[in-house]
């Protein structure tokens, strides 16, 4: 078997970086790390065209094989357990005393809505807590063919749920779900995620459950058309993930990204919009006091939680007027798992009108955020497009001593603010935006 002549020359790159050494893990993820883009086809092309090498030199490049291969479990089962950890940590368990909405409830009383939620959040933190002390590949996590533009923030576990759901109908504690609704559904988006392809690693994720405590029966039996999903620990948990999956809009997926028992509590009761406080719930003190803050500051301007999140932060709007955006996550292109960093909160801003009002404020800002001004994901892909090169866009931003360039018509990231700096940018986007200050 010949390798395609892109391959062959893309290799030699590789080989040219490894100066006569022999290829390592290190060397591999070097290699790939230098070559990230951040658009998806582009980056699973490098690694198709490693994995295609990989097994072709199995006998004549031995020493490349072994370590491609353990590149790829030790990047993607480490990012899986990087996941499982966020997982865990995010979980706020559902108080005892949580009044449930009553169109959630059914049959049951609150007490066992409450105890069923719970028995389900004990179930995911074990099932979480196994992937990441276990090997996620065994659970059909995703390897480098399965990456997304999300890169690999996806919980296939909350997605495989909501598909048993909707592809079936509750009956006397058990979940009956159809097996061909259930194929079919595998080929839905969710957020751009494929639900449950390929059906093989779904199949994994199942049969890991079964020994976790969910009891699957006939999923196997090719004569029957259903197979039946129950929790025998708690019987109930079953009227709960129907409730939950069911009955939220299901045009809004946040409850799916962000498994929250905020979804099922009694909005009478929630002090601010359902789902700022399903993001924010498990956020520490003071970033949760700084979000709250700004939920107010946001109000009191006349814009409106609208439920929703951008580029990973809480959304306010004022007409088509968008709040300043502060959430987690970085930029697009680091938010890319190879270059993901574990910022806890950043400020997302642009600044056209204040970068020639008011430079003594651009300064401040490159004093005390100089990383910001930095990046390599700074250009302005609106400017490149009508002029052709950043060099002629008369809104760039140069800084010293690396001569990076970023245009001030687009975002700019500034990471772990405090909350003075939150107040500082608050001052900064009411300037931007002709508010009173």
């Amino acid at each position: 078997m010949k390798l395609k002549k892109g391959t062959q020359e893309f290799i030699g790159h590789f080989t040219a970086t490894l100066d006569g050494k022999p290829p390592t893990v290190t060397s591999i993820d070097t290699f790939v790390r230098n070559r990230w883009c951040g658009y998806v086809s582009r980056d699973k092309n490098t690694f198709a065209m490693l994995s295609e090498y990989a097994n072709v030199c199995v006998q004549s490049d031995p020493a490349f094989a072994s370590a491609f291969h353990a590149y790829i479990r030790e990047i993607f089962e480490g990012e899986t357990r990087k996941a499982m950890r966020t997982y865990k940590a995010d979980m706020v368990f559902i108080p005892d005393d949580m009044v449930i909405n009553p169109v959630h409830i059914g049959d049951l009383s609150n007490a066992d809505f409450v105890r069923a939620f719970k028995s389900l959040q004990d179930f995911l933190y074990a099932v979480y807590d196994e992937i990441e002390c276990g090997t996620p590949f065994d659970w059909g996590f995703p390897t480098w063919s399965d990456l997304t533009w999300y890169g690999l923030i996806q919980n296939r576990v909350i997605m495989l749920l909501n598909a048993l759901v909707s592809c079936g109908h509750a009956d006397d504690n058990v979940l009956i779900v159809d097996k061909q609704r259930f194929a079919d559904h595998a080929k839905k988006r969710i957020d751009e995620q494929l639900v449950c392809r390929p059906m093989e690693s779904t199949t994994l994720l199942l049969d890991r459950l079964s020994k976790m405590g969910m009891q699957i029966e006939g999923y196997h039996d090719a004569n029957i058309p259903v197979f039946g999903v129950s929790f025998p620990d708690n019987p109930h948990v079953v009227s709960v993930i129907c409730a939950y999956f069911k009955e939220t809009n299901p045009k809004n997926t946040n409850h799916i990204r962000y498994f929250s028992y905020r979804y099922v509590q009694d909005p009478t009761t929630q002090s601010h919009e359902t789902f700022f406080l399903a993001k924010t719930d498990s956020e520490p003190a003071h970033l949760r006091k700084i979000y709250y803050w700004l939920y107010d500051e946001a109000i009191k301007h006349g814009f409106n939680p609208t439920g929703e999140e951008k580029m990973y932060c809480y959304l306010y709007k004022k007409g088509s007027k968008e709040w300043l955006l502060v959430g987690k996550g970085s930029s697009y292109h680091e938010e890319e798992f190879l270059h993901s960093a574990n910022y806890s909160m950043s400020v997302k801003f642009a600044f056209p009108k204040i970068y020639h009002t008011h430079p003594d404020k651009i300064e401040w800002l490159k004093n005390r955020f100089p990383a910001s001004f930095a990046t390599r994901w700074g250009g302005c892909y609106k400017c490149k497009k009508k002029k052709g090169t950043m060099e002629n866009c008369k809104n760039r931003v140069i800084t010293n001593p690396d001569k990076r360039m970023g245009c001030v018509k687009g975002y700019f990231y500034f990471h772990d603010p405090t909350f003075d700096d939150i107040k500082e940018f608050v001052a900064l986007y009411k300037l931007e935006h002709n508010m009173e200050v």
